[in-house]
């Protein structure tokens, strides 16, 4: 499984960024679903395709999900070392399984880990990638966190490189606390991206001040935690965020792809492939991609198209086309929202995605989601489709 860039969550350090406007609502969606596919064309030109249906189709997408289940992320004010400490739970095999990290004053990054079976060669490869080379240690990592009707219950126990012990305990107590969702900022870090790195955190909040006991205590020292300087949703909070939903997963992950054709019959509706789902919409005789859903344990990914996506492997070989794309998450509609651009290469089709707006708040400058490109050559014989796909920062 390909897990790059949300291993350390660095992305998430800017979460607590969304809110800095004081009260502010986070929508899920960055457009209305309706209103952004309302003006495409239902379907494509008469003369997209060049030869007669062949009772072949390929699935081109991809999507590995992680196995992370909460996170939890807070800012220290005064130790002199550490700027921040982030705790991740990972179910696997029915097992709950910490990893810490640290990062410290100087940006160097530490990721302690309790199990091999967290950090895989393939694993290790993605994170470093990420993270821009951090420091593994695998040791004892003690750790738990739940969040419970009353907000945040963590613990964090481990003895850092140096041999200094540290220690966190973040309770909170305030019930009927209103939770959001969001959609996590990509780290810079990410310059050199294998797949489009979602993380999406389900019920996301931040620490309140009031009824919170926190104990920080880093080689023997107390700490206090870094205060977050303006209200959120009538509340003081600390500068801790958390989230008891996350779904993160590796979209469309780029490589070179040998994709064996499927038998797919006049009219089928669904076609299944691995941990996909296609949505066919069937025009003028020919399968063109409505939806792909992803799913894996209660998480799911959807990409809608409109008009549906093309069969590109009975393209005429001079044909274009172009249309715009949906990204949702869970419940939660229009996460994303991008168009696609399909045209002619060498051999076949080049294929064009293009993220180009989710919600931020408009302080944070250019869309993060629209410096990443897709970029994929399409090129079918007579049992296979090869997919080239990449891709880029921009």
């Amino acid at each position: 499984m390909v897990m790059h860039r949300r291993m350390s969550f660095l992305g998430v350090l800017l979460l607590g960024l969304v809110l800095l406007q004081g009260c502010m609502s986070i929508p899920t969606s960055a457009v209305d679903p309706e209103r952004y596919f309302k003006d495409q064309p239902t379907s494509h030109a008469e003369t997209l395709y060049g030869t007669p249906y062949t009772g072949t189709w390929a699935p081109l997408f991809f999507a590995d999900f992680d196995q992370i289940e909460r996170l939890m992320l807070i800012d220290i004010a005064d130790d002199p070392i550490y700027r921040s400490i982030e705790v991740q739970i990972f179910l696997i095999g029915g097992k709950e399984e910490a990893v810490v990290i640290t990062v410290d004053r100087k940006k160097r990054i530490d990721y302690y880990y309790g199990s091999d079976i967290l950090l895989d060669e393939k694993r290790r490869e993605s994170v470093s990638t990420l993270l821009d080379a951090p420091n593994f240690h695998k040791q004892e990592v003690m750790a738990s966190l739940q969040v419970l009707e009353g907000g945040l219950s963590c613990t964090a126990s481990f003895t850092d490189y140096a041999g200094r012990p540290i220690f966190i305990s973040i309770v909170e107590s305030r019930p009927n606390t209103k939770q959001t969702a969001m959609l996590a900022p990509v780290s810079n870090q990410s310059l050199h991206p294998t797949s489009f790195p979602l993380v999406f955190l389900d019920t996301f909040n931040m620490v309140s001040r009031k009824g919170t006991q926190i104990e920080l205590v880093f080689d023997g020292v107390v700490r206090k935690p870094a205060g977050f300087p303006l209200i959120v949703e009538n509340r003081r909070v600390f500068y801790s965020r958390y989230a008891a939903d996350v779904v993160v997963a590796d979209l469309l992950i780029e490589g070179v792809h040998r994709i064996p054709l499927h038998e797919v019959a006049s009219e089928t509706a669904e076609l299944r492939d691995g941990n996909a789902t296609y949505h066919l919409n069937w025009e003028r005789g020919y399968p063109e991609l409505e939806k792909v859903s992803f799913v894996e344990g209660d998480s799911s990914v959807s990409l809608s198209f409109a008009p549906a996506l093309p069969d590109l492997g009975h393209m005429d070989a001079q044909a274009r086309a172009q249309g715009k794309f949906l990204l949702s998450v869970n419940a939660h509609p229009a996460v994303i929202a991008g168009t696609y651009d399909i045209a002619p290469s060498p051999g076949g089709h080049r294929l064009l995605l293009q993220p180009s707006t989710s919600w931020q708040p408009p302080f944070m400058g250019k869309k993060w989601v629209s410096t990443f490109l897709y970029t994929a050559y399409v090129e079918k014989d007579r049992h296979y489709v090869l997919l080239d796909a990449r891709w880029d920062r921009i």
